[in-house]
């Protein structure tokens, strides 16, 4: 049996329906928590051999999945997103962060169907997945010149400083990869 690459095994895991309840209310949100996500794909991603790590780094959390089923001579595959942080001083508001883009960006790697529905909206018309919207077709896109049309169209619009900032981020990140093939 040949070896599934990263992507195929995202799919499966897509694939298994898992349904996810918003068990938790907090600053009249009502969410998914973090521990449920994680419990309720501990199987599937075992299945998979897939491994999910969070960091922060540089004042971004950083979620990134691993394909572990490949041997030394593979090259290692791995899926990751990221969002920079604010600016909080105090510990619990910068915790709460971290855990709330921790989930957010385990759901959005795994295209699980979850609205955001504990995360404020920003304070233009503009929503979390709108920019999500805009950033998978940037990561979609094979072509930097389809890309800088993608980043113009989103310019045209309004959206936060931190909006602005992560989709420039990753505009810069495929565009950087694309040039390198």
């Amino acid at each position: 049996m040949d070896k599934k690459n990263i992507y195929q095994k995202l799919f499966e895991v897509k694939k298994a329906g898992i349904k996810l309840q918003r068990d938790t209310t907090a600053f009249n949100y009502k969410y998914a928590t973090l521990s449920q996500i994680q419990e309720k794909l501990s199987n599937v991603m075992q299945e998979q051999k897939l491994l999910v790590l969070h960091r922060v780094e540089n004042n971004e959390v950083i979620t990134t999945i691993f394909n572990t089923e490949w041997g030394e001579k593979d090259i290692l595959q791995s899926v990751s997103s990221s969002i920079p942080m604010s600016e909080w001083t105090k510990p619990q508001d910068k915790g709460s962060e971290i855990t709330y883009y921790r989930r957010y960006n385990l759901l959005s790697l795994l295209d699980l169907e979850v609205e955001d529905d504990d995360g404020k909206k920003a304070q233009d018309s503009s929503s979390k997945q709108d920019i999500m919207d805009y950033i998978n077709r940037v990561k979609a896109e094979d072509d930097t010149n389809a890309i800088t049309t993608i980043y113009e169209e989103f310019n045209k619009l309004k959206w936060s400083d931190k909006q602005t900032t992560w989709f420039k981020k990753e505009c810069r990140e495929r565009t950087d990869y694309l040039q390198k093939l």
